[in-house]
């Protein structure tokens, strides 16, 4: 079986149809794959959908998630603690700009509390965020990152 780690970028895609949703919903979907949303995921995903229109209650789109298998992995002390270092270190090497807003990429809570359970898991993530796939092509995080 293959593992497979969901940031919440590409659940709220799924959840809200949008561009690009179909390749997820299949790796999502596929019985080889046992899909990993880091505790911060399920929150943030629930949170992004519902403020983008979606009507869905949390519970009701945990329940679509897991009728795929998805799981949550919650953070351990030690993720906590690499997610600060990882913050740390976003700060001091900022990404290329957006390009809607201009400002320089660096690393969310949150997307610093993903890496840190994928990190210690050892799994492929799958995220629509340029700016891990920046960070491992600098070789700033060692980190098998897939863009759908």
């Amino acid at each position: 079986m293959t593992a497979a780690v969901f940031d919440s970028s590409v659940i709220v895609t799924l959840v809200l149809q949008e561009s690009g949703w179909q390749p997820i919903q299949r790796v999502l979907a596929n019985p080889d794959v046992d899909a990993i949303l880091p505790g911060p995921v399920l929150t943030e995903a629930i949170s992004v959908a519902r403020r983008k229109g979606n009507q869905s209650t949390g519970e009701q789109i945990w329940e679509a998630l897991s009728a795929f298998g998805a799981r949550v992995e919650h953070p351990t002390e030690e993720d906590l603690i690499r997610a600060a270092e990882l913050i740390e270190m976003s700060e001091d090497n900022p990404g290329p700009p957006n390009p809607r807003n201009g400002k320089e990429a660096t690393l969310s809570l949150g997307d610093a509390l993903i890496i840190a359970i994928a990190e210690r898991l050892g799994h492929l993530v799958l995220t629509r965020d340029e700016y891990w796939k920046w960070m491992v092509d600098e070789d700033l995080l060692d980190l098998n990152v897939h863009i759908p």
